[in-house]
This record gives C-alpha cells, structure tokens and sequence, in this order.
C-alpha cells in the first residue's frame, strides 16, 4: 500500500513538472502574445485596422483590448466580443450568438478570414464593431498560434489571495549589510500593506535571493515580479531574464540603467544612473556659454558611461577629453579648458583637485555626488566645485522609519527601495482585480509625476522607462566645508 501511494505521489510530482514545463510559450507563441495584447509586430511590420471605413490605429483595438486578456470575451456599450479561447472556436456543434447568428466552428482558414475579411465560417458578415486587420501571413500565423494557448498561458505567482514577489539582495560581501538593511524596509512595508487586507483582498508574499540566481529563482519560485533589490553588477542579466520571461521588474537600484531602444518593456528604473546625472550636469553648465569644456575621466564602466554621455551632449564646446593621469591638470591647463567634468573615483578626484590648487588653476568642476569623495576642501574652488545628485536629504526618513518600524541604516539604499515598494503597490492599485503582467505593466507606464514621498517625482510612458531622469544640482563650499543646494531639479532629456 506504501509502494502504491509513494507511487501516486512521484507521479503527482511528475505530471507537475510537465505541466510547468508546458506552460512555456514558444517563439511563435510569444510573437502572437505581443500581437493579441498590443496590436503590434515584433517584426517590425506594419499591421493596420479598419473600423467600417476609419482606419485607427492597432494599439487602441488589439484582440485583448475587446476580447480580454485572457479570451474570455466581454460585452461593453451593447456590443458583445466572443470568447476566443481555442477550445470554444473549435466547438464542432459551432455558434449562435446573441443576435441570432450561427454558424459552424473555426479553424486556422476561417480564423484568418475572420480577422482579414470580417466573415464567420459561414460567410457572414461579422459586427461592424469588429475590425478587419491587415497583416502578414507570418504574423497571422503567429497568433493564431497563441490563440491555441490563449486560456492556459497564466501568469505566474498570482493566485486570488495572494502575489508572489521577488526581491533580488546581496546576501555576502561588500554590499551584504546594504541588503540586509534594503530587506528590513520591504519586510516592514509588505506585513504593513498585508496587515491591511493587501491589494483586492490578495497579500504580497515576499521573496528573497541573491541577484545571481535571478533565473532560477525565477522559475522555482513562481514570481509575478520583481520589486527593488541591487542590480549592480548584473543588470544586462537581469533586463535580458525581464525580456525573455516577460517578468516585470520594478525599481532596481543600479548606476547603470540598461538602455535600449525600443526599450525593455519589463524593467522600470526609478532612479537616474551615471549617464542620465552627466547629462544633467551638461545641461546645467550650458547656460555659462563662457566655459570651455574638458572632460576627465576613469576607464571603468561608469566613467566611460559618464564621460561618453556628456561628450555626446557638449558637443562642439568640448575641447578635450581624456582619462585621468598625473599630467593631466597641465594638459588641460595649456588647453584652456576653463570647466572640467570630473568621472574618475574618489582619489582620483581628490589628486586632480590637489594638483590644480598647487599650479594656481582653479577650473569649474562638474561631478557626480556618487563617484566623488569627501575631501572636496581645498581654498581657491570656492563655489566652483558643482555636484549632481539623484535625490537630496528630507526629513521623510525619520516619519518612515516611525512608521514602520524597521533599523534605520544605509538610508538612501532603504528611501529607494520603499519608493520601489510604492511604486509596485499603487501599479498594482491602477492595474485593478482582475491583474495580469501585462495590466501592471501598463499601469506603471501611465504613471506621471507620480509623488513616492522619498525620491524625485516619478514619469513613465511607453518609450519612457527611467523615472526620474534628470539629477539634483548643489554646490560645495570649501571654506565652510558644507554642501548647498541651487533648488534646481534639471531634467536630462
């Protein structure tokens, strides 16, 4: 009897291995998914929609934009959309339909005759409401595809109670304590929201691994999404798994954003990295047309990043750009170079600052708060030295930490990530009960000018994926020693 239910059991485990497995969509299916939810071509190609005699446009009349996300069909304005799961289609007794109606049932053919012609099976003419789509036979063939896994291509870790969310944090190392305080405020913030009821009677159920097993994670825990967490170091990594699994990703920290054009739709930055900063400070410094520009710099991946971006942006005022080294204050001395945007590191900036004192030159410095050191003091740059900084201190920290309750420590680490944890929540709030990746994703793209109450306002939109792209500018006194800022929030594009 043992050896039966041990049997039974290895079997059950069996069947849902295979089930998960199943669930993966193929590279046709997943073509079709973009087409049925967003009414666009992942080709490229054009695909075009006609209502009666008005063209609109695809985006505004995709499948699941009548039909729901799922093929359920719904009925809106007096006008019913059908149920487009496979296995209603393909009923062999056909259909008949609330205005009378029928006929028989659907295959790949007179699906695409439907769609093209805006005929049923049996020649009829489909509702006026109905658009007819003009599209490749590739593209056609795509969907149709999808369509067949339509009603069982479910999320994952999304349940009617409950949403399964992961937290990627360094666990060891350099950064482990800056983990461990980041995990302290979204234990603190999700038992809060839970304690509450959650999100349309769901709770949020956290969690946590180290980012560089992100992919497994993944997939052994079922997240619906990924919420802050420290991305550095790994980011390509984790926008690829973002793109391919199509898992939401919301608010990593990073300096280094992955950009992409067109951008990855799965991956929402809330913070601005060296690139956007650099910019900023370059739009800041333009108003001075009297300045010649030179740029220093460290080969690293955020002093190129940096140096590359605001080089692009100067443009022709850009009269030098080098990487840093001992003789490098005198070059850009002989050059003329009355600015210079400094993205080397932190001793790196304090010998150039040292160097240019003892020679009696004393330039306007651009740099960025997070690669500059402390000893900024040297006499002769009095309000000469220029910082940009992704977010600037409030007193918002301290009501936070009352409320919730967790160990203040590592506090812009733990401001971003509760702003992560806002984010996420109000996405889920717009994105209603009837939530899908797909829902979420959209509602965080309509996000503007969002308020999080811990970091500059926050935009999204379709092409937009970096909140707050732009970067506080402040000043650094030498004699007093103190930072001042100009009140000036300059966005970089």
């Amino acid at each position: 009897m043992k050896t039966i239910s041990a049997f039974f059991a290895i079997l059950c485990v069996l069947c849902v291995c295979i089930n998960a497995q199943a669930q993966k969509l193929t590279p046709a299916q997943r073509r079709g998914k973009q087409i049925y939810l967003r009414g666009s071509s992942p080709s490229g190609q054009e695909i075009t929609a006609t209502i009666g005699e008005l063209d609109v446009p695809t985006s505004t009349v995709s499948c699941a934009g009548c039909h729901g996300p799922h093929g359920e069909g719904k009925s809106e304005g007096g006008v019913t959309a059908g149920n487009l799961t496979w296995s209603n289609l393909i009923k062999p007794y056909g259909h008949t339909h609330p205005s009378g109606r029928r006929h028989g049932p659907f295959n790949e053919s007179s699906i695409t005759r439907a769609v093209v012609n805006g005929l049923d099976p049996d020649g009829n003419d489909l509702l006026v409401a109905m658009p007819r789509y003009k599209l490749s036979a590739a593209d056609m063939a795509d969907l149709i595809a999808y369509l067949k896994r339509l009603d069982s291509d479910l999320d994952p870790g999304l349940t009617d109670n409950k949403i399964t969310v992961g937290v990627l944090l360094p666990s060891q190392g350099a950064l482990a304590d800056v983990g461990a305080a980041v995990k302290d405020v979204f234990t603190a913030y999700f038992e809060d929201l839970n304690s509450r009821g959650g999100i349309f009677n769901r709770k949020i159920e956290l969690r946590f691994a180290d980012v560089g097993t992100a992919a497994s994670f993944a997939r052994d825990e079922q997240v619906f999404a990924f919420v802050g967490g420290l991305s550095a170091g790994a980011d390509d990594q984790l926008a690829s798994l973002a793109g391919e699994e199509e898992i939401p990703v919301i608010g990593p920290a990073t300096l280094l954003p992955h950009a992409e054009n067109p951008v990855n739709r799965y991956v929402f930055y809330l913070l601005p990295g060296v690139v956007e900063q650099a910019v900023s400070l370059v739009n800041f410094a333009a108003a001075q047309p009297e300045l010649k520009f030179a740029i220093v710099y460290d080969e690293n991946s955020l002093g190129i990043a940096a140096a590359n971006a605001a080089a692009d942006k100067i443009g022709r005022r850009l009269i030098a750009k080098q990487v840093y080294t001992r003789n490098v204050v005198n070059d850009l001395k002989s050059k003329g170079a009355t600015a210079v945007f400094f993205f080397g590191s932190a001793s790196e900036q304090s010998a150039f600052l040292t160097e240019a004192a003892a020679t009696g030159w004393s330039p306007q410095v651009f740099c960025l708060g997070v690669l500059s050191g402390k000893d900024l003091a040297l006499s002769g740059f009095k309000n000469k030295i220029v910082i940009a900084v992704p977010t600037v201190p409030s007193d918002v920290s301290g009501a936070l930490y009352e409320q919730y309750k967790f160990q203040p420590r590592h506090t812009a680490s733990q401001l971003s990530a509760f702003a992560a944890a806002k984010i996420f929540v109000e996405g889920l709030t717009r994105a209603g009960k009837d939530l899908s990746r797909e829902k979420l994703i959209t509602a965080l793209e309509g996000l503007y000018d969002y308020e999080t109450g811990a970091t500059p306002h926050v935009t999204f939109g379709p092409n937009r994926r970096i909140g707050a792209a732009g970067a506080y500018i402040i000043t650094f006194d030498p004699a007093t020693k103190q930072f001042a800022s100009t009140g000036e929030w300059i966005k970089a594009y």
